[in-house]
């Protein structure tokens, strides 16, 4: 016998003074998989200007320094939502999301590409994740707001490997080592989110 289907696609939007965000998934009885999609862009420009002693002419010279740098963040998101209990229009709902920040970068100085500082970039991977709970008031079988609480956790590595020299006084001369550096960082702020939802 063939089941009939019961799902529906649903739409949800997150106004917010962090970041705002969107998703797109598909309701199957109670369980709600998505995924969801956040951007964030930023530039940043530094100009100097000045007068600097020029060993070249011997003498003073006017100089300028411009260092600009343009970033990128696309944060995409996998995600469940569970409804627990319905009563008259209310739900409620649990939801858990993982999200894999990538970042992308443009810096220059002076015109040329500072790739030092992309490759150190490259050289970091961030994660992050949601958990929550929260509640939906249908105004019809198709739309609903929703209000959520939850934490949130972040976390960034960078790890670096690279060769430098170091003194050894019985030999009296600088000898070439490796060397490794690895920095850690995690942060799990809380987060409240409002939400416009659509189901279709």
């Amino acid at each position: 016998a063939v089941l009939p289907s019961m799902g529906q696609f649903t739409f949800s939007v997150s106004p917010g003074l962090n970041l705002n965000s969107a998703n797109l998934g598909y309701k199957l009885d109670k369980i709600v998989p998505f995924v969801g999609f956040q951007y964030f862009s930023i530039g940043f420009n530094l100009t100097q200007s000045g007068t600097e002693w020029n060993y070249g002419i011997n003498g003073p010279e006017a100089f300028t320094d411009e260092t600009k740098i343009d970033g990128n963040l696309a944060i995409p998101t996998l995600g469940v939502k569970y409804f627990l209990k319905e009563k008259n229009k209310m739900k409620a709902y649990l939801v858990a999301s993982i999200a894999k920040p990538l970042i992308s970068v443009k810096a220059e100085f002076n015109g040329e590409p500072e790739e030092e500082f992309i490759d150190q970039l490259k050289k970091t991977s961030l994660w992050g994740g949601e958990a929550g709970f929260g509640m939906e008031y249908f105004f019809d079988e198709n739309f609903s707001i929703g209000g959520e609480f939850g934490i949130r956790y972040l976390t960034g590595k960078y790890f670096d490997e690279y060769t430098d020299d170091y003194y050894n006084p019985d030999l009296g001369t600088y000898v070439e080592a490796d060397f490794t550096r690895e920095v850690k960082i995690s942060m799990n702020p809380t987060y409240t989110r409002v939400s416009l939802n659509f189901y279709f």
